[in-house]
C-alpha cells in the first residue's frame, strides 16, 4: 500500500486490474470489475442487464422480483432504472427469500430477480436457480455481505455465492468480509457483459472495453480517447483500494474460518444455557450451505416482540453492538410511498417476524477470548424477559364482545379473586386485541387471513 501511495498513479490503474484477476480467481469467476462501493456494483449490475447494447436485456416496466428483507440499494437501482420491483417474502428460519413465495410472485412481466444473501447466508439456491431457469429470469446475486459463503446444488461441487447468476455483486466497506474502506466488485460469465460493465463504470467510454479497436473505428471522425459509445457513470475505484484488497485477499479463508468458529462458539453457548428456554431463536443456514457468517442474527420469540425496542437498548447499555436484519421489512420503508410503490408489509408475514422480532450482532473475524463469550452470552440471557401472549377477541363490536371487554378490563385491574393464580398471571402477561365487523368479515377466508397476519394472536 506505501508503494501505492508514494506512485504517481492514485486513480484507476494496474493495481485494481490486479485485484480484479486475483478477485476472479478466488471466487471462481470469469471476470471481475471493481468499483467505489457494493451500492454502486448493485448499480452497474442492473444497468448493465437494462443497456440495449446487451442481447437480452430487462425493459422499462419489468418487473423484478427482490427479498423484502435487503438493502436499500439492492431495491433502488431497480427504481431508478424504470423497473418494478416486486417484494418476495422471507424465511425467518434463514432470513432469505422464500421460494415458494417467489414463485407465486411470478407473473407474465417478471423478466428478473435480485437474489440477496443475508448477513453470510444464502439463498436457498437450488430451489431458486430452478426458479430462474424455468421463467429465464436475469438474476443479480447481491453478495455484499456472504463473500466467502459456499453452497452445493443439485450434487455439483460447491460454488462461491456470487458466482451461480448472472451477477454477483460484492461490498468491501469496512465491517464487511474482505475491505477496502470504501469499494465493491461486479463479477458476470460473458465478455458481453464484461465489456458493459468496464464501459459504463467509466463515463461509457471506449477506452476499457476489450474490444476497443473495434469501437473506435466505427467512429473515426471522434477522438479515440474520448469516444463516448454507451451511457455511463463514474464508479473507478482508486488504486490504494485495490492494493488494501489484495492484501485483505490473502487473509479472507483464514479470516471466514474464524467468522465460522465465533458464530459455532456463541451459538452453542447459548443454547446450551440453562437460562436459555424459548427467548432466542438463531439462524439457521441455508440447505447446502457453509455460511462465512457476517454476523448472528436472532429472534425474539413472538411472546417477547413487545420488548424489542427495550431488549436492544438493554445490549447497547450493556456494550454489546446491535442491528436490526438489514433494513427490516422493506415494505415498511417511507421511500416507496414517495415513489407511489405500495406495498402491504402484513402480506409479507415472514419478513415481518423478522422486523417485529428480528436483530443482529456482529461475528468478529478474529479469535474471541472466552471471558468475552461469557460475557455476550451472560446479557443476553440476563434480561428481565416478559412473555405477552397475544389474544384476538372477535365480535367486539356486539353485545357479547362488549361484555367480554368490559369482564378483561375489569381481570387485569384484580377485581376478580375467584380466578386461579395460573389464570390471573395468564390474563396480567397478555395483550387483547378486540376487533369487530369494521376490521373484517369473518365470513371472508382472504379478510380473516390478513386479519391473523396483523394481530398474529
Amino acid at each position: 500500500m506505501v508503494d501505492t501511495l508514494l506512485s504517481n498513479q492514485l486513480t484507476l490503474g494496474p493495481r485494481v486490474k490486479e485485484f480484479e484477476d486475483a478477485f476472479a480467481s478466488w471466487v471462481g469467476a470469469p471476470y471481475a470489475c471493481m468499483v467505489n462501493s457494493g451500492s454502486s456494483a448493485n448499480l452497474l449490475a442492473v444497468a448493465v442487464a437494462c443497456n440495449p447494447e446487451r442481447k437480452v436485456h430487462l425493459r422499462t416496466g419489468d418487473e423484478v422480483l427482490v427479498p423484502a428483507v435487503s438493502w436499500s440499494t439492492s431495491v433502488y437501482p431497480l427504481m431508478q432504472s424504470g423497473l418494478k420491483p416486486v417484494f418476495v417474502d422471507c424465511d425467518p428460519r434463514t432470513m432469505n427469500i422464500d421460494p415458494t413465495d417467489m414463485r407465486r410472485k411470478i407473473t407474465k412481466a417478471t423478466r428478473g430477480v435480485v437474489l440477496v444473501h443475508v448477513l453470510g447466508n444464502s439463498c436457498p439456491m437450488e430451489k431458486c436457480m430452478d426458479v430462474c431457469r424455468e421463467h429465464g429470469l436475469v438474476v443479480i446475486e447481491d453478495t455484499c455481505e456472504s463473500l466467502g459463503s459456499l453452497v452445493k446444488i443439485h450434487g455439483a461441487s460447491p460454488k462461491y455465492l456470487g458466482t451461480l447468476g448472472d451477477f454477483g455483486t460484492f461490498s468491501f466497506y469496512y465491517s464487511h468480509h474482505l475491505t477496502t474502506g470504501e469499494g465493491g466488485m461486479v463479477v458476470c460469465n460473458t465478455l458481453e457483459d464484461y465489456n458493459l460493465i468496464r464501459c459504463l463504470r467509466a463515463h461509457g467510454w471506449s477506452r476499457h472495453r476489450l474490444d476497443v479497436k473495434e469501437c473506435d473505428a466505427r467512429s473515426p471522425e471522434i477522438d479515440s480517447r474520448f469516444n463516448f459509445v454507451n451511457v455511463g457513470y463514474n464508479l473507478r475505484p482508486l488504486e490504494v483500494q485495490a492494493a488494501m484488497g489484495l492484501v485483505q485477499l490473502k487473509d479472507l479463508q483464514r479470516s471466514n474460518q474464524q467468522r465460522r468458529s465465533n458464530f459455532t462458539l456463541i451459538r452453542d453457548k447459548i443454547y446450551n444455557d440453562p437460562r436459555c428456554q424459548s427467548q432466542l431463536r438463531i439462524f439457521e443456514p441455508a440447505e447446502g450451505t457453509d455460511a462465512a457468517w457476517f454476523g448472528l442474527a436472532c429472534l425474539l420469540d413472538a411472546s417477547l416482540a413487545h420488548q424489542k425496542s427495550e431488549y436492544l437498548a438493554y445490549l447497547s447499555a450493556n456494550a454489546i453492538e446491535n442491528r436490526p436484519v438489514i433494513s427490516g421489512n422493506f415494505a415498511r420503508q417511507p421511500v416507496l410511498k414517495l415513489y407511489g410503490i405500495h406495498v402491504d408489509p402484513h402480506e409479507l408475514p415472514g419478513a415481518e417476524v423478522i422486523h417485529n422480532q428480528g436483530f443482529f450482532i456482529g461475528s468478529h473475524n478474529q479469535p474471541i477470548a472466552s471471558e468475552s463469550v461469557d460475557y455476550l452470552v451472560e446479557v443476553l440471557l440476563s434480561f428481565p424477559f416478559r412473555p405477552q401472549e397475544k389474544v384476538l377477541v372477535t365480535g367486539a363490536s356486539g353485545l357479547a364482545g362488549t361484555a367480554v371487554q368490559r369482564y378483561v378490563a375489569k381481570l387485569l385491574q384484580g377485581l376478580d379473586e375467584s380466578l386461579s393464580p395460573k389464570v390471573r398471571s395468564f390474563v396480567s402477561k397478555a395483550s387483547f386485541s378486540f376487533v369487530g365487523s369494521s376490521h373484517a368479515d369473518l365470513r371472508d377466508l382472504e379478510q380473516c387471513q390478513k386479519l391473523f397476519r396483523e394481530v398474529k394472536p
